[in-house]
């Protein structure tokens, strides 16, 4: 396909697709589903050639983070519409609503960077640019991302095949997604080594083989990526693939553990509480339910609070319970809203008031900080 210059913003004609500008016009698409009233005012004035208003408007709302209003800045500058044209003004309008994943903007972004216009010319920038937009699933950038593609790049042959994997926005294609992430792989791209295992383990592109799999993260855990060793560890403890080796199996979800892989986390503690073929040791199970639990874990959260509940390895503490069923509750986890209810009726007045302040203490603290935040 030819490429025109740059990505439209809204059309009107299609509202629910991407149309390309022809050479360097801007056309505007609305979608009323969105659209609040600055917004839509800033496109009728556009569309009455009003650049006054239309400039302040979508200026307004672009200081303000909207996306759209910055991707729409950005084209009246490239463009020179009620603004002198200025590639620089532009870059820097799509910089700020690429960032926010406006896949139109990266496309736009990556154009600049691929024609040092507005900023120096950065090839492997440009290339990163169109995958984000790829990734997105915006078809144009796709095409961009196959054409510039090459051996030489393996981090754009890994997000290829990721995109063949997914079908976003390109026919989905498991043969040639594995042929992609092979390419990455054996360039010694460690993400790529670890799929190319989950493909051999799933049987998804290529024939099914444990063996083949662990080779592959092994390779990727030589490298230090920490979910090769989560998922070498699991083939280690079934012996699939490998020769079964439960010691093997605990360094490795260990290791993946303490790099901050929470399913690793959170296997290590139930293999410890249930202790079926592995050691049971309830501290243990304790400590890394903790952990996944403070990454957010609902699953280590729903499993951490019934162990408060119960007094199971802790002092019963119905406070703390509430706490943990409270964030799993937020995610919608069915068993933590129902058990959260039973925690309120066994609750006195004075210690529902106590577990509701520790909780919204804990996560005030998850917004000020992230992850990690049960401290206290």
């Amino acid at each position: 396909m030819e490429f025109a210059d740059k990505h439209s913003m809204f059309t009107f004609t299609l509202p629910t697709s991407l149309r390309l500008c022809c050479g360097l016009v801007l056309t505007l698409v609305f979608n009323p589903c969105v659209a609040n009233n600055e917004f839509r005012q800033a496109v009728e004035a556009y569309k009455r050639s009003d650049f006054t208003t239309a400039i302040s408007l979508f200026g307004e709302l672009a200081e303000q983070g909207d996306k759209r209003a910055q991707f729409a800045l950005g084209l009246l500058y490239d463009n020179g519409e009620g603004v002198p044209e200025d590639d620089q003004q532009a870059a820097t309008w799509y910089l700020r609503s690429a960032k926010q994943q406006y896949a139109k903007a990266q496309f736009n972004l990556a154009l600049l960077y691929e024609q040092g216009s507005g900023l120096e010319q950065n090839i492997e920038a440009a290339k990163d640019w169109y995958l984000r937009a790829a990734e997105a699933g915006n078809a144009d950038a796709i095409e961009k991302v196959l054409t510039l593609a090459n051996e030489s790049d393996p981090d754009g042959r890994y997000r290829l095949g990721r995109l063949y994997l997914r079908g976003n926005g390109i026919e989905r294609d498991e043969r040639k997604a594995f042929q992609e992430i092979k390419i990455a792989a054996d360039a010694g791209l460690a993400k790529a080594q670890f799929a190319v295992g989950v493909l051999y383990e799933t049987g998804r592109g290529v024939g099914a083989s444990y063996p083949d799999a662990a080779r592959w993260y092994e390779l990727a855990a030589k490298t230090g990526y920490p979910r090769a060793d989560f998922n070498l560890a699991r083939l280690y403890r079934l012996g699939s693939g490998v020769e079964k080796d439960p010691a093997m199996a605990l360094s490795l979800y260990s290791r993946a553990a303490e790099k901050g892989v929470v399913e690793a986390q959170l296997s290590l503690a139930m293999l410890y509480e249930a202790g079926q073929n592995w050691p049971r040791d309830i501290e243990q199970s304790i400590y890394w339910y903790r952990k996944a639990a403070r990454r957010g874990s609902a699953d280590a959260q729903i499993n951490l609070a019934y162990l408060f509940a119960e007094g199971r390895g802790v002092d019963r503490d119905l406070v703390e319970a509430y706490c943990w069923y409270s964030m799993a509750a937020e995610q919608s986890h069915p068993i933590a809203i129902n058990n959260l209810a039973l925690i309120e009726k066994e609750l006195s007045g004075a210690d529902m008031a106590a577990a509701k302040e520790k909780y919204n203490y804990r996560k005030q603290r998850l917004v000020e900080q992230g992850t990690d935040f049960f401290e206290g």
